[in-house]
């Protein structure tokens, strides 16, 4: 893991997902990807490593339907043995995966959790192994992992839980109009467009990162989601610096955005519905 690509410009931090049944969810988290229970109260539930938040539960009793939101959240671990150490871990436990792919930048497994929310647990090659094409775009394709080379490198080490370098690598959406989104977050946070799949998707980052964000019309939705509604309720942007914070803030200014609040927090609405809560980069 390269955090460079994490540390001095804008990348995407926890998710906040609305969940039907707690409890299964935490011993999800918990039990089945190893991650630590960090803090529960009346409204949401913590879970994380030892180092940072990742994810946010919070219950509701309002039916599933389908919206924009989210497609995965990306688990990012820093090498090829803990992807390893999380993958037979996987296997052992019979949990099903959806699948293991390489993308020419990273190799990632995937799976649900026991609502239906998509997870990408995955390890970045180094980025000099990185391939562009000749208008730019980064190269980032889809084959069959070599899931032997990949478990291998875990050296039969027992598994330990996530570890504790993992962090959120990238957030995928489900959107509504593909251009409108991709304009809102280059506009608003300063993200490039590092590659496009036709016009049905298209992956963004800062600093150069193969991408932070995925943005996709796949399901072909219309309907944007309710706050409270399971699944996505919101993710979190970290900035650098309170001079983006404040370019952000002239821009929302000027474009007649506001602020919306829940609970203490504050969040600002995407073309879609999709709530993004700005952070300030932990030093």
């Amino acid at each position: 893991m390269e955090t460079k690509f994490f540390s001095n410009d804008t990348h995407v931090g926890a998710v906040h997902l609305n969940v039907n049944f707690m409890d299964n969810s935490i011993k999800f988290y918990t039990e089945i990807l190893g991650l630590h229970l960090l803090e529960t109260t009346d409204e949401y539930t913590v879970i994380g490593t030892e180092r940072r938040p990742l994810i946010y539960l919070y219950p509701t009793t309002k039916p599933r339907v389908q919206t924009a939101g989210l497609f995965h959240f990306a688990l990012l671990v820093p090498s090829r043995e803990a992807l390893g150490n999380i993958f037979l871990h996987l296997i052992k436990t019979e949990y099903p995966l959806a699948g293991a792919s390489d993308h020419d930048v990273s190799e990632a497994i995937y799976l649900q959790d026991p609502e239906g929310n998509g997870i990408e647990i995955y390890r970045d090659l180094p980025s000099e192994s990185w391939q562009f094409e000749e208008n730019g775009n980064i190269v980032m394709g889809t084959k069959e992992m070599d899931y032997q080379g990949v478990i291998a490198a875990n050296h039969d080490a027992p598994f330990n839980g996530m570890h504790p370098d993992t962090i959120m690598g990238h957030m995928h959406l489900s959107v509504i109009q593909l251009q409108e989104t991709i304009a809102f977050y280059e506009d608003f946070f300063g993200m490039d467009t590092m590659t496009t799949y036709g016009p049905s998707a298209a992956f963004l980052s800062a600093g150069g990162y193969h991408h932070h964000l995925g943005l996709n019309t796949w399901n072909r939705l219309d309907k944007r989601p309710e706050l409270d509604a399971p699944g996505l309720r919101r993710f979190d942007i970290h900035m650098p610096n309170e001079e983006d914070v404040a370019h952000f803030t002239k821009l929302m200014t000027e474009k007649g955005l506001t602020m919306h609040k829940d609970g203490n927090s504050e969040y600002v609405i995407d073309p879609n519905g999709i709530g993004v809560r700005l952070m300030i980069r932990n030093k």
